[in-house]
């Protein structure tokens, strides 16, 4: 049997496996169950957030013949032809590859025509944004006068570029990404059932490079099991994604705190020869100065906010470090991000970025001075009020 990637055999097959829309499942769950289903729906989100899953559960929910609670029963003749893509009352078309006006009137014609087995006869057109102006025109006549036989289901990443006439005619669902926390709870569910064992570190590391995404943090799933088929290690996850390890980073701030820009130098040096990615370097980086700002104000809120467990000589060395200081470095970071995106030289921008951090933890003005300066320039102007109302 070929091999299938992690995100197609663990496709959710009802809403109750959707992983991290609740709201979205739950009020199309309603809709089923209430029997008021909608001529068309718009679902809009980042890649990799469950659109075309749900998608085809709601395709399979409203066509299932023995429905339970707004659910798809997946045992059904309908529900057994859907999974096996053999029912061709459910049609989906890729907006990417059909996007020009005939594809849309080809569609036009055939709407009229009912379901042969189904229900509902459902159109899933993916990446609809993609579609031409002409096709759009064409789209809005039939969502304008559609049959009640028929149910469109529009997806799309970018919803800004689907016209306001056609989203006017949807019922729009949101998407949003996906926490962190569910997704590396569905990846360890995932490894449970496959009996693999796994660090909790590397979990924490895929969930955080998925970056929301579902798909894609199964895909890194997949690459990090090609290393050992027995075991999901930190190093692996690291190499797959181009993170860099915290004891690493925790080093580096460590020598920027103590303004060894030889050492820091020597450590940024090490992890672009590791094959750490600027950006992921970058964002790591930027994560653990948060990590250090929650810790300094509330460091019962950092274990809420945060994975990692932070370096005890990091701490250390962040004590002679205002929180006004770790404000200047991620604004200082943050520009160095935005350059990073039109140059070839990402290896040279951290460079500089480590002397300007190294710069701005010895030269920034604590946040106890700036507030005393503050306060006599107030009582400076007080007093000078004060003179003025006494002429």
């Amino acid at each position: 049997m070929a091999y299938q990637a992690l995100y197609r055999v663990w496709r959710p097959q009802n809403f109750q496996q959707v992983v991290g829309q609740k709201i979205v499942t739950q009020t199309l769950k309603n809709s089923i169950t209430t029997d008021q289903i909608s001529h068309a729906y718009l679902f809009a989100g980042p890649r990799g957030t469950g659109k075309t899953s749900c998608a085809k559960i709601f395709a399979k929910a409203i066509n299932c013949l023995d429905s339970q609670d707004g659910e798809p029963c997946n045992h059904c003749e309908n529900c057994v032809a859907i999974n096996e893509n053999r029912l061709t009352d459910i049609i989906e078309i890729d907006a990417a590859s059909n996007n020009g006006v005939d594809e849309i009137r080809d569609i036009r014609d055939k709407v009229k025509y009912p379901p042969t087995q189904a229900k509902y006869k459902v159109y899933i057109i993916d990446e609809v944004h993609m579609l031409s102006t002409g096709a759009f025109n064409a789209l809005l006549k039939t969502l304008e006068e559609p049959p009640a036989h028929v149910v469109f289901i529009l997806a799309t990443t970018e919803i800004q570029k689907v016209p306001a006439t056609i989203i006017s005619r949807t019922q729009r669902f949101n998407f949003r990404r996906i926490s962190a926390d569910d997704i590396a709870e569905q990846l360890i569910h995932i490894l449970t059932e496959k009996n693999i064992s796994y660090d909790d570190q590397a979990i924490a590391v895929i969930s955080r490079a998925a970056d929301g995404g579902m798909r894609d943090a199964l895909s890194i799933l997949d690459q990090v099991l090609s290393f050992g088929n027995d075991h999901v290690s930190l190093e692996n996850a690291l190499e797959v994604t181009g993170d860099a390890d915290d004891q690493s980073l925790a080093h580096y701030l460590s020598a920027i705190f103590n303004q060894n820009v030889t050492e820091a130098l020597q450590t940024i040096n090490t992890l672009f020869a590791d094959g750490c990615s600027a950006n992921r370097l970058i964002e790591g980086i930027i994560e653990l100065l948060r990590d250090l700002l929650l810790q300094k104000n509330d460091a019962q809120l950092l274990t809420q906010m945060s994975y990692r467990q932070l370096d005890a000589d990091l701490i250390t060395a962040a004590t002679q470090i205002q929180s006004a200081q770790l404000y200047q470095m991620i604004d200082l970071i943050n520009e160095i991000q935005l350059q990073l995106k039109n140059s070839a030289h990402s290896e040279l921008f951290l460079e500089v970025m480590t002397v300007k951090l190294a710069n701005a933890a010895k030269t920034a003005a604590p946040v106890s001075e700036g507030a005393a300066a503050n306060q006599a320039e107030v009582e400076k102007l007080q007093t000078q009020v004060a003179e003025l109302k006494q002429q």
